[in-house]
């Protein structure tokens, strides 16, 4: 996907989520499940701005890391950046391209990231607008598989993508 098409698709995923959690605040008791253990069924319980905090601080703190990644590439010691073959991809030389590269890669999977927030938080909002609360667990195994599948396929192609060229 182009790099414009991906900022947006980030961009878009991460309001989705904002916008999902103040609807829900809204919306929802004061008290709420906030977490589900086998069979969907509430085994914790939290208020609802509570759960609105956490969702809007782990969105801001992850889209925060997301679009500042390549500035985070330039500036942090190579030491501490785990990129394949990072000797060759970080040397002075390719560095600034090795940014725009991953910061291109980071943005993909914080999209799909996001996504498996939003639908998480869809289905914490509608189970915890029925009665008796139940999450619709075959649902979210089947967003949280297709994540599971996405970030597989995402660090087979990182990896092949940072592989040191054959001259």
């Amino acid at each position: 996907m182009r790099s414009s098409t991906m900022h947006l698709a980030l961009y878009l995923s991460f309001f989705a989520n904002l916008i999902l959690a103040l609807v829900s605040w809204a919306i929802l008791p004061e008290r709420v499940a906030i977490h589900f253990g086998a069979g969907g069924v509430p085994d914790d319980w939290g208020s609802s701005l509570a759960m609105t905090g956490l969702s809007v601080g782990l969105s801001l703190l992850l889209f925060g890391l997301l679009t500042r990644s390549a500035d985070l590439v330039r500036r942090v010691p190579a030491r501490w950046i785990n990129l394949p073959n990072r000797a060759y991809w970080l040397a002075p030389e390719r560095r600034e391209a090795t940014a725009v590269r991953l910061h291109e890669r980071l943005q993909a999977f914080g999209t799909a990231l996001f996504g498996l927030l939003f639908v998480a938080g869809l289905l914490t909002l509608e189970a915890n607008l029925s009665d008796p609360v139940r999450l619709d667990e075959p649902l979210f195994l089947v967003a949280l598989g297709s994540f599971l599948i996405y970030t597989l396929y995402w660090t087979w192609s990182l990896t092949r993508a940072f592989r040191v060229p054959s001259v």
